[in-house]
């Protein structure tokens, strides 16, 4: 699942969950996305982070974001520039 854009109405997300690909209009970010298609849900903190860093890339280039990515969530990196908080670690 990934925000696509946002326009007045709301952020656009795209879910792919099951192999569908669908699209569907959230007003508001809550704690998670919940795709009213298929009812996979997504945390917002992680679909927002992506987006920045994907809209990041598109203006700056690849090398301007991976700077922020480094500087921001150094594993990311290693992730295609995709931020993967890490989960259930302990650490805060």
């Amino acid at each position: 699942m990934i925000i696509i854009g946002k326009r007045p109405e709301g952020y656009i997300v795209e879910c792919t969950d099951g192999g569908e690909r669908h699209a569907f209009v959230v007003e508001k970010l809550g704690a998670t996305v919940t795709c009213p298609t298929c009812g996979h849900g997504e945390p917002s903190f992680d679909l927002a982070s992506n987006f920045v860093f994907m809209r990041h890339a598109l203006k700056y280039g690849k090398a301007a974001a991976e700077m922020l990515t480094e500087s921001v969530a150094p594993d990311a990196a290693a992730n295609d520039g995709v931020y993967q908080p890490h989960r259930a670690s302990g650490q805060n």
